[in-house]
């Protein structure tokens, strides 16, 4: 009895050290958007959690909140079997990136 009462002890504080490890480097890097972070933010929430999204325009309504401290705006929208791929672009309405939204897990990615 003893053993399993020092391993599931033993399980408990790695878990618990792996999270708050999770935590304090995203604190450290400021949620600066990374692609495979999870990272709480006031304005997107949990970002890397799972969001689906439905249509043209919750996809337009994520990215637009996703890229609104930036100078970039969302421009054209074209939905793919599995996820919705859109242009941003930049002040000058020239195109400064694509990237896709995946459907199943709201994840924004560039591709360009």
């Amino acid at each position: 009895m003893t053993g399993k009462t020092t391993l599931i002890a033993a399980a408990s504080l790695l878990l618990t050290v792996m999270l708050h490890t999770e935590v304090w480097a995203c604190r450290e890097c400021g949620c600066n958007k990374t692609y495979n972070g999870y990272c709480n933010n006031q304005r997107w929430g949990l970002y890397g959690a799972r969001k689906s999204v439905s249509s043209v325009e919750e996809a337009r309504r994520d990215l637009t909140d996703y890229y609104a401290d930036s100078d970039l705006k969302v421009g054209r929208i074209i939905e793919k079997p599995g996820y919705f791929e859109a242009e941003l672009l930049d002040r000058n309405q020239k195109k400064a990136d694509t990237v896709i939204i995946n459907k199943r897990s709201g994840r924004i990615r560039s591709i360009q």
